[in-house]
């Protein structure tokens, strides 16, 4: 494993605990204050974090090293800068954490003195609270064993954690895509694994609602309604499902129930019925991610909600109803601005979902 395989291991444990909502790894005191005192500062002192980063790094790759001696020209020493410049820096900046424009935490004068990190060293790092959790740090691996690895974990915690409450990400918005490609592009979109990942094929039937209601006959004075909360849709006993078109009179006119990776079974159509029979809605839509190979199988259960009740009952897969829908529109870029606006102003989509996306279409 090189460099940078090992750091971006490192981002996505870092990733994983911070999505399951775990705690930090454990540091002993006052190691963990010094970890904060880093990450509270990370914009004023974006130096020190790609040095420290970059000093952890070496560690991990080369047990051996003593990573107080940053530069090669140093006896048993290595070129900090080097490794900051080919991996570190670049990686801080993808991950849209702060770096350094320069290209290295080693082009400021505070750091880039030919004396090791030890706790002598010299450098004007301001606030001094944080030249002192730096050289602690660098001290506690390099002389009392600490882990480097729980340490740049811990950092990587803090850092996603600063960056998903704070950095706006511009998303992409391809134009002329076929609807082949738009399918395409919002399937794998919604089949990553990350946290939050079920609110997407909501988000996708929403927003091909919403272009529908404007362009296709049938929906002629209807509206889809905003979305609730993710989880709380159904809560609201006047709604059936997650996404809601209603007529003129604003009264329920279809309901769509939105599924991720769940299979579409007799059980479920039961109790979607149970929630419909008391409501006038003309037709309901269950629709899964999971991957069916054919639902004909709940053709009795649809036509004996049909003579109870009167509603179409449609059950089908999220990528074939979106397929089918796209094909009724003018333009695919509509459905796509409108899903794109949904993953920005939806607070259950997360940075990294979002982050996937752009990564996605710019393929």
């Amino acid at each position: 494993m090189n460099e940078k395989q090992r750091i971006n291991e490192l981002y996505n444990q870092a990733l994983a605990s911070y999505s399951k909502e775990d705690t930090l790894p454990k540091l002993p005191q006052p190691y963990d204050l010094y970890c904060k005192i880093i990450i509270d500062h990370q914009e004023r002192s974006k130096a020190v974090l790609a040095v420290l980063a970059t000093l952890l790094l070496k560690k991990l790759m080369n047990p051996d090293q003593d990573i107080r001696l940053h530069q090669s020209g140093m006896s048993e020493g290595f070129s900090g800068r080097g490794l900051d410049s080919r991996v570190v820096t670049p990686f801080l900046k993808e991950k849209c954490f702060p770096h350094m424009q320069s290209g290295s935490g080693w082009l400021t004068r505070s750091l880039e003195q030919a004396r090791p990190y030890d706790l002598h060293y010299p450098g004007n790092m301001k606030p001094a609270a944080v030249k002192n959790a730096f050289l602690k740090l660098v001290n506690g691996v390099q002389c009392h064993g600490l882990s480097a690895e729980n340490i740049m974990i811990a950092i990587f915690i803090g850092l996603i954690r600063f960056r998903n409450n704070n950095v706006n990400l511009v998303l992409s918005r391809p134009v002329n895509l076929s609807v082949d490609e738009v399918v395409d592009r919002i399937s794998r979109h919604y089949s990553v694994q990350l946290q939050g990942v079920a609110r997407l094929p909501v988000l996708v039937v929403h927003a091909i609602l919403s272009v529908l209601v404007r362009e296709v006959g049938r929906y002629n004075n209807c509206a889809v309604l905003p979305l609730e909360h993710h989880n709380t849709a159904d809560r609201r006993t006047e709604l059936i499902g997650d996404v809601h078109i209603v007529d003129s009179d604003n009264t329920l006119f279809e309901g769509y129930e939105i599924k991720h990776n769940i299979p579409i079974t007799s059980g479920l159509i039961q109790n979607s019925f149970e929630k419909l029979q008391k409501t006038p809605v003309k037709r309901f839509h269950i629709l899964t991610t999971y991957p069916h190979g054919d639902y004909s199988k709940f053709k009795s259960d649809i036509q004996q909600i049909a003579r109870a009740h009167g509603c179409q009952l449609i059950a089908n897969g999220v990528s074939h109803t979106l397929k089918y829908y796209l094909r009724l529109t003018r333009d695919t870029s509509t459905f796509v601005h409108k899903y794109v606006s949904g993953l920005e102003s939806d607070l259950s989509v997360s940075f990294q979902l979002k982050d996937v996306w752009n990564k996605i279409v710019q393929i």
